[in-house]
């Protein structure tokens, strides 16, 4: 019985450490590095940050009401640039899908797309939550803007 247990953990963390290797090996992508349902922020913002002292601020800000808070993730700032949404008022199951836009000389366009999951056999929930997502892109010094597709 150990020895089953014990095989099941270590594959396990094979498949994880797999999953991490595939995110190192395509620097382009944009990562999801931390997200939560509830961000204490009302309104749909965006924000990019390029230091440790801004995302800690940030965190601050949404462990407000929360006891204990949620841990600030360890970024590379010299490797990344952090990008936040936060979605305001969302519904359940909802997500945010973060694609690159238009590449000009000096700006970055980031498209977000609300991806909303509708399961018909599933009784409807009215909870309503307003979640961010913190993501990470290859570092870059262009202007980033956002832009909300449909």
């Amino acid at each position: 019985m150990c020895f089953v247990l014990f095989s099941i953990q270590i594959s396990c963390k094979s498949q994880k450490q797999s999953a991490v290797d595939e995110q190192t090996e395509t620097p382009s992508e944009i990562v999801l590095i931390d997200s939560d349902e509830y961000s204490n922020i009302f309104e749909w913002e965006t924000q990019v940050i390029r230091d440790m002292k801004s995302l800690a601020k940030f965190y601050s800000k949404i462990n407000k009401t929360r006891k204990p808070g949620l841990p600030v993730p360890t970024i590379d700032f010299s490797k990344h640039t952090a990008l936040i949404v936060c979605a305001g008022e969302q519904k359940p199951n909802s997500k945010m899908l973060l694609s690159y836009g238009k590449k000009q000389d000096n700006q970055l366009t980031i498209n977000i797309k609300t991806d909303s999951e509708k399961n018909s056999k599933e009784p409807q929930i009215t909870v309503v939550t307003y979640p961010f997502y913190l993501y990470t892109i290859p570092l870059t010094d262009k202007s980033i803007e956002f832009q909300h597709v449909q």
